[in-house]
């Protein structure tokens, strides 16, 4: 990635010199700038990434110097310079559009480190364009479901992506609940901007305020200074809160806040700070019982659900599993530099008889593991853990061939009624119920089934 374009604008001429020094040592271009119209006079030039300014400089100050550039359509970004007795003004121009602030004096190792940040940033924002173009293919996703499930999944999600409705995403562990949320991201107009992950259950419940809303210098002991929270590095972009169920009470207060007034306020901080951000929440607890038991705010809870997408277990949809077998083969679990391996039609049958109370990321962890123990580019059904391979279904009378080889379509017959048994048991006997789930039609389930029972041998 190209270096930084940093401009430094003070009207201190001695200011300019030991900033502008520290910044071209560290290997960043750097340019100066006396004043804001001077400034805005290089802005029109051409691009510069990053504008260091002084907040207080006579005729036009760095706040009106900022609000100036983004009239003009400069996407620069802004660090501004102040005085410890003129944080309100730096939170002032926060609140117009800068990305940070620093206090006087000025450290140069605290300058550079702010630029390695914006310089991680910016690479992190080119990688997402990239990544974007070649996975996800513009809109269309980069693995086409064929259970109906998961398409009602895409529909919604298409649908809701170009709003900025609050989204809450449910279902269990390793469903793809991250997966949903980034995808919502992308197709939103947000793209651009930054997608800020979140797991509220990995904090330590007395960080987790200073994580989100950041806090001011000297706001607790250990904060020597000042630290942009979580929601402000999303300004402008989407933040994924995951497993939200559980966040602590106090704290569900203070987000319900933010939702409402759409800002938010540091701690040891008098100012609140707007910010532009869409929350998109997910939870595999049953947030609705939670409020019952007065473990969930019921107000936060109804904010949040505006929209609910339900992201079904991969067991209700194994229609999905071979294609998406496939898919990760070629995609994630492919050896460095080599081709994605094939999968035995044995070891693909155990794969999609499994139930996988871990669902995809489950799935994702077996193949990964197939694949070290595979031989000669080819998962077969010994490279697979014991608790998958036992798996392979013989409730109903649809027992493995005894002795030799039985015929690939008799395989894939007997598996499928295997499946569609295993279904009707699980749907408490209803078949129709069992045919939604698999992904097929009732004539189509009872057409399996009657010819199955009807070669199968008198008596069993």
């Amino acid at each position: 990635m190209p270096e930084l374009n940093v401009l430094v604008v003070d009207d201190e001429p001695a200011v300019r010199q030991v900033l502008a020094a520290a910044i071209g040592k560290a290997g960043y271009a750097v340019e100066t700038a006396a004043s804001a119209s001077e400034a805005l006079a290089r802005l029109e030039k051409s691009p510069i990434d990053v504008v260091l300014s002084d907040v207080f400089m006579p005729v036009t100050d760095g706040i009106e110097l900022l609000k100036q550039a983004r009239a003009r359509g400069h996407s620069a970004t802004f660090i501004m310079v102040t005085a410890f007795a003129s944080v309100d003004s730096a939170i002032d121009a926060i609140k117009a559009g800068a990305w940070d602030y620093i206090t006087k004096p000025v450290r140069n190792e605290e300058i550079v480190h702010r630029l390695e940040q914006i310089e991680a940033m910016h690479g992190l924002r080119e990688e997402n364009r990239a990544l974007r173009t070649l996975v996800m293919g513009g809109a269309q996703p980069a693995f086409q479901f064929v259970s109906p499930a998961m398409q009602a999944i895409d529909r919604l999600v298409s649908r809701v992506a170009p709003t900025d409705s609050t989204v809450l995403i449910t279902g269990e562990s390793g469903t793809g609940k991250g997966v949903t949320a980034r995808r919502i991201h992308e197709l939103s107009s947000r793209r651009d901007g930054p997608f800020v992950s979140v797991n509220c259950g990995a904090i330590p419940e007395n960080l987790i305020e200073s994580e989100l809303f950041g806090h001011t210098k000297g706001a607790f002991t250990s904060a020597d200074k000042p630290r942009r929270g979580l929601f402000m590095q999303a300004d402008r972009g989407t933040i994924f809160l995951d497993e939200i169920g559980e966040l602590p009470l106090a704290l569900q207060t203070k987000l319900l806040h933010v939702l409402e007034a759409k800002e938010v306020r540091p701690l040891g901080s008098e100012q609140s700070r707007k910010v532009d951000v869409r929350i998109v929440a997910a939870t595999n607890r049953e947030l609705p019982a939670m409020v019952q038991q007065g473990r969930f705010r019921e107000d936060l809870f109804f904010r949040l659900s505006v929209f609910q997408i339900g992201m079904p277990p991969l067991r209700d949809r194994r229609v999905d599993i071979p294609a998406l077998v496939q898919h990760l083969l070629s995609q994630r679990v492919a050896p460095a530099g080599g081709e994605a391996l094939a999968i035995d039609p044995e070891a693909m049958d155990m794969l999609t008889a499994f139930n996988w109370p871990g669902n995809v990321r489950q799935l994702e962890n077996v193949l990964h593991r197939a694949a070290i123990l595979a031989d000669g580019g080819c998962i077969r059904a010994g490279d697979l853990p014991p608790e998958v391979s036992r798996t392979m279904p013989t409730s109903g009378g649809v027992m493995p061939a005894e002795g030799g080889e039985m015929p690939l379509r008799e395989r894939v017959r007997r598996f499928e009624v295997s499946l569609i048994l295993r279904a009707i048991e699980e749907c408490g006997g209803d078949r129709r119920a069992a045919a939604a789930r698999l992904g097929i039609g009732l004539s189509s389930l009872y057409r399996k089934l009657e010819e199955f029972q009807g070669d199968a041998p008198a008596g069993s």
